[in-house]
């Protein structure tokens, strides 16, 4: 048993390194959405052989993700990895419903979550005040400060580098380490859909990284406390965004992220995943100022936030995908 895994730990990277199904990325996206199943079933059922896996495990897991405010999309993505698994696993002693089957035996609903309309970016002085706010919070020290640094850090490498709020949080001291020796960080298996990629090491980056390195340990990560889960981590940094945010919202900025429907108004909220709305229009204007199109622009920016499609730029730049170019 390898130091520090759980019984059902090995058994999840046994079954992964002898499977050959589907492709290698599709692969490691299971395998990550698994893990973080077997530790729950680990942390809340004391589950010690996946051979045990019943409907109830997937009914409970189903209500935890959705308590953590979890698309409709992403939850079944995660059903899709861990039934996966199950049919993998030797000599399993029950059968797993599908989603449909959960629904009748179970009521559970797992409805289609309708797509964020409108821009969602911060303006420059909503972030400035946060990263200000979360400035004085940290240093008047107490219970709340290390959240408010480890805020105040997520947010700009969400802001500078474009990552996403576990890209960030689940930072490995190796993953720092290297991107200070090549300016270019690359994210691993904690990206969506576990797809790898390479990112731009800002200035800003730079200097958070070579701050936070002299308080990590080796084989330590950036943001998560000993004996902290990554989704703990992660729901830390988002309450204390939600918990201020209204603090620094500007009508500057609620106009931008205003939008309409059906003759109904509505308003973005400002979220982490905001900041990277604000990186990636950042970064699509600093390609057309070097004369590109809007769709040249797009191609070169996608692939570097983790797309594969240029239509999901326009999702950032608050543009429908029949709106004309400007």
């Amino acid at each position: 048993m390898s130091k520090g895994k759980s019984p059902m730990e090995n058994q999840l990277e046994k079954i992964f390194k002898h499977t050959r199904a589907g492709s290698y990325g599709t692969r490691a996206r299971y395998e990550h959405s698994c893990r973080n199943f077997v530790r729950y079933l680990g942390k809340h059922f004391k589950m010690k052989n996946l051979r045990n896996l019943q409907d109830k495990h997937q009914v409970s897991y189903i209500q935890y993700r959705q308590s953590q405010g979890m698309a409709a999309k992403t939850i079944k993505n995660d059903l899709v990895a861990i039934r996966y698994m199950h049919d993998l696993v030797s000599r399993a002693k029950h059968e797993l419903s599908d989603n449909e089957g959960l629904k009748k035996k179970y009521a559970v609903v797992l409805e289609k979550t309708p797509a964020i309309k409108g821009d969602r970016a911060w303006t420059q002085e909503e972030y400035n005040q946060m990263q200000q706010l979360a400035t004085e919070m940290a240093q008047k020290g107490g219970a709340g400060a290390a959240t408010a640094k480890d805020a105040q850090d997520v947010m700009q490498l969400a802001r500078t580098m474009g990552l996403r709020v576990t890209e960030a949080v689940a930072m490995k001291r190796s993953q720092a380490e290297q991107a200070l020796r090549t300016g270019v960080y690359q994210v691993r298996g904690e990206a969506k859909n576990g797809k790898w990629r390479e990112v731009p090491l800002s200035k800003a980056g730079k200097d958070l990284l070579q701050q936070r390195l002299r308080k990590t340990s080796r084989g330590q990560r950036l943001f998560i406390r000993p004996q902290e889960q990554t989704h703990e981590a992660v729901n830390r940094v988002e309450k204390f965004n939600s918990h201020h945010r209204h603090k620094v919202e500007t009508t500057e900025g609620m106009i931008q992220r205003t939008w309409t429907k059906d003759g109904s108004t509505h308003v973005n909220e400002l979220t982490i995943h905001g900041l990277r709305y604000g990186y990636v229009q950042d970064r699509v204007q600093e390609e057309r100022d070097k004369g590109f199109s809007l769709e040249q622009a797009a191609a070169r920016v996608t692939r570097e936030v983790g797309h594969e499609r240029i239509d999901v730029i326009r999702v950032y730049l608050g543009k429908g995908e029949n709106e004309d170019e400007e």
